[in-house]
């Protein structure tokens, strides 16, 4: 059966990501440049050859090589977590400390103004509580179940790349993940988003499985969705990509198939998120549930033109401490508005300097390797050295893989019929860059985006193969 051209709303999405990719990769470099990182890419260029070859040379069966990955994945990320005498501080601090409380029998999380706030944050509260409630109390247990779901995540990436490329540059993204910096930088961290991105990713590796049924993947993408969504609130925005994806697919291919999923996938996902957040109100943990109850201060946060699009104490001294809820919320609008006022070419201007900060500065070993000075993280002065060769290197890598990401788009649009892979990952990472425009912005939350442009990179990594006489050949079967 011939395939089905693409069409023009699946060609514009890839182009709109396209366009945004070429963008970033633009500021990177530069960045670069700046920075005197581009010498780096001697480091990274070798690295990347020796992960092609041993990819294409490497003959085990795709599921022993889903297993390894992960066995990899865990043990080099373990080792690091086990050795690495990380202290939780900021967030990670309140979650690790009130998750102790949990399970000594103290609940009723709602009476701090910080869980009365954001509710949601009781989700990583209870699931550090559960973790030391099995394996014992103490840090140790977090960090390697946190490398566990790492683990999980490297091998998700392998098994969502086979989906939209095959499986010779599905093992080569795998493995560059696997030695890629930034997930190491975090390794040790008590962070939310290790859990949270495995069970995305699962979700959407079970959207992916075509010749699956319909109502069987809907139901249970859903819930590995809502399950990440209770722990890191990200569940709006892959939900939000996934409606979007299955009226393009339906539209596409003139099927109601795409429509039903959807409709299932909402459905049980706003059920599995109702369902959660009361059976923290009836455990008596917290009486708000897992309900966001200062949705906008993400938005005056993100539209802060004076820190960039970043946390400001400033706001927080004058709008967080506001204990009427209804003043705040007002207070909250009216500085939002006055953000989003000024002249439009500011706006824009701002929005970019948004983008640099969250997509082309480098990363940081702050949360990992740095120490606590009266509540500010300091780098000590055994790191600065080593840290300004990692975040180097990282940015080389970094760069590689987007330029590679734009070359499965490229290829993408030139091609008669787009997997409908792409147009997924496409449209999420469309959402997820969107979204970070107008809210609270930081270098790690681009962790889940950085897995999504992995994945992609697997189809732009097909131009690498082509030389390869097995590679050929496989490709023709």
């Amino acid at each position: 059966m011939e395939p089905r051209p693409a069409s023009v709303l699946s060609k514009l999405i890839i182009l709109i990501t396209a366009i945004f990719v070429t963008y970033i990769i633009i500021l990177n470099l530069w960045f670069s440049v700046y920075t005197n990182s581009i010498l780096y890419a001697l480091i990274t260029i070798p690295v990347f050859a020796a992960v092609l070859f041993l990819s294409l040379k490497m003959n085990i069966l795709p599921a022993s090589f889903a297993i390894m990955v992960f066995i990899m994945a865990f043990l080099f990320k373990g080792t690091l977590a086990f050795f690495a005498d990380t202290r939780p501080v900021s967030d990670f601090s309140l979650f690790y400390k009130y998750a102790v409380d949990l399970i000594q029998g103290k609940k009723a999380l709602e009476q701090y103004l910080y869980f009365k706030t954001w509710a949601y944050q009781t989700g990583p509260v209870i699931y550090y509580a559960g973790i030391m409630k099995l394996f014992g109390t103490g840090l140790l247990p977090l960090k390697l179940v946190n490398c566990f779901f790492m683990a999980g995540s490297n091998m998700l990436v392998y098994l969502i790349a086979r989906k939209v490329s095959n499986d010779f540059t599905a093992r080569f993204i795998s493995f560059l993940y696997l030695i890629y910096p930034a997930p190491y930088f975090l390794a040790a961290v008590l962070t939310n988003q290790h859990f949270a991105a495995c069970m995305f990713l699962a979700g959407i590796y079970l959207l992916l499985l075509e010749h699956k049924n319909i109502l069987v993947r809907g139901i249970a993408a859903a819930i590995f969705i809502a399950a990440g969504n209770a722990v890191r609130p990200l569940g709006p925005v892959i939900i939000t990509a996934v409606v979007v994806w299955c009226i393009v697919e339906a539209l596409n291919h003139k099927s109601v198939a795409k429509i039903l999923l959807s409709a299932v996938l909402v459905a049980v996902y706003l059920t599995a998120n109702l369902g959660l957040s009361a059976a923290v109100k009836s455990t008596g943990i917290n009486a708000e549930g897992l309900n966001n109850n200062f949705p906008l201060w993400k938005f005056v946060a993100g539209l802060n033109q004076q820190s960039k699009g970043q946390f400001s104490y400033d706001d927080q001294n004058k709008i967080y401490v506001i204990e009427d809820f209804s003043k705040r919320n007002k207070v909250a609008l009216k500085t939002i508005k006055e953000r989003v006022s000024v002249e439009p070419h500011k706006l824009l201007e701002f929005f970019g300097t948004k983008v640099l900060v969250m997509w082309a500065e480098f990363d940081t070993l702050a949360w990992e390797f740095y120490e606590d000075d009266n509540g500010k993280l300091k780098a000590p002065a055994r790191m600065e050295k080593a840290e300004q060769v990692a975040v180097r290197v990282e940015k080389m890598f970094y760069i590689l893989v987007f330029l590679l990401l734009l070359t499965g788009l490229i290829k993408a649009l030139a091609s008669r019929d787009i997997p409908s892979g792409i147009k997924l990952l496409s449209i999420i990472l469309l959402c997820y860059f969107g979204v970070h425009l107008l809210i609270e912005i930081q270098v790690r939350y681009r962790y889940f985006a950085v897995l999504i442009v992995f994945i992609l990179a697997a189809s732009g990594s097909e131009v690498l193969f082509t030389s390869f006489k097995k590679y050929k050949k496989s490709s023709m079967l």
